[in-house]
């Protein structure tokens, strides 16, 4: 069995398709923008902020205008999924990189945003994490080890295309 490496896989592919959307996006709506993805190193690791006692986990971009300064994490999904538990219509990202955005946001200091971009829809929602709340978690490993945290579709903003930026 061969190996693919990781950025020659559809998900790899996809996931790099929203990110740059997000980027090209909050571009135009005037925020300058340094992509994190782009220094994840030959190993294909997530970029990460290192420290002397711990090391996160990157948000996929860096972000600033006039002044302001913000991350931006970004997920492409398929559409957002039904859950079992809620009823309602959910997103969910892995629990653990959640946990090192948190981290990401209290050492630096700046607010971390979600962005998911829905290819069924064509349409980007975002919301900054701190807006979210604490979110439904699993520990099941099912989806990722560690778990995941989910949220509900409504709690997202839509993204004008071309519009203002949070």
């Amino acid at each position: 069995m061969t190996l693919v490496p990781l950025r020659e896989t559809e998900q790899f592919k996809r996931g790099r398709n929203g990110e740059q959307l997000v980027a090209d996006q909050l571009r135009a709506a005037g925020w300058c923008v340094i992509p994190s993805y782009d220094y994840s190193g030959a190993d294909d690791h997530p970029p990460r902020m290192q420290g002397q006692a711990a090391t996160y986990i990157l948000p996929d971009l860096d972000v600033c205008r006039r002044g302001e300064r913000r991350w931006a994490e970004v997920k492409t999904k398929t559409a957002p999924c039904m859950g079992r538990i809620s009823g309602e219509l959910e997103h969910g990202i892995p629990l653990r990189h959640f946990e090192h955005y948190q981290d990401v946001q209290r050492e630096s200091g700046c607010p971390v945003y979600l962005f998911i971009y829905e290819e069924a829809e064509r349409k980007l929602i975002h919301r900054k994490l701190d807006d979210l709340g604490p979110g439904r978690v699993s520990h099941s490993s099912t989806m990722s080890r560690g778990g995941m945290i989910y949220w509900l579709r409504r709690q997202f903003y839509e993204f004008r295309f071309g519009g203002a930026a949070p």
